[in-house]
């Protein structure tokens, strides 16, 4: 009877293959994790933004009826905001955190309505002294 002798296995270049393939795996699954918290903190700023803007523009188009009510009934529209030289009339709603809405409307005595918009623009104000400090490069 032959014997046969099979070579043992060597472990030593399999172990330290699976052992960086599990560190690569868990760098990857921290980073994974890293990205989804910042994705979801972006997503939580932007509804709390939307949900800013959808206030304003609630309060915008509020204001627009008001506008309508006060040229349908032929009364003085002054006192729903600035008149400009040229007739514009013009408001800045501001919202939460500084958000801002700037409508313009210009009075149309003929036509088919009754003022034609003619800015919508929403603003953010910022006080860039109260932010982060940056390094100016100085020692």
């Amino acid at each position: 009877m032959e014997r046969h002798t099979v070579p043992p296995i060597r472990t030593g270049a399999l172990t330290l293959l699976i052992a960086l393939t599990a560190v690569c795996l868990a760098v990857l699954a921290v980073l994974s994790f890293t990205t989804a918290q910042a994705d979801l903190s972006l997503a939580e700023k932007s509804l709390e933004r939307f949900s800013q803007d959808a206030a304003l523009e609630n309060e915008g188009q509020q204001w627009l009826a008001r506008l309508d009510a006060a040229l349908a009934a032929g009364q003085d529209s002054a006192a729903l905001g600035q008149t400009g030289e040229d007739g514009i009339i013009t408001v800045t709603l501001t919202g939460e955190e500084g958000r801002t809405l700037t409508i313009a409307a210009l009075p149309t005595p003929q036509g088919p309505g009754r003022y034609t918009l003619t800015r919508w623009q929403y603003g953010q104000q910022r006080d860039f002294d109260t932010g982060p400090q940056l390094w100016d490069g100085s020692f």
